[in-house]
């Protein structure tokens, strides 16, 4: 996380929880949602909120 730019877009990422830096990271690697729930012991639709969350504060950066 070094390496990015954007003040903002790394400013939301170090303020968000571990849960969901956790999913985005796991995600990134190319886990399944269902792999990610799985891992995580929580449940998919868990980490589809968490990332829809996520995405919303990305999009309010670049609007």
């Amino acid at each position: 996380m070094d390496h990015i730019e954007n003040q903002e877009l790394y400013h939301v990422l170090i303020t968000v929880d571990r849960l969901t830096l956790q999913i985005v990271l796991m995600k990134i690697q190319g886990y399944s949602t269902y792999e990610i729930a799985r891992y995580l012991k929580i449940t998919e639709k868990a980490v589809y909120r968490r990332m829809d969350r996520l995405k919303e504060k990305v999009k309010k950066i670049f609007e």
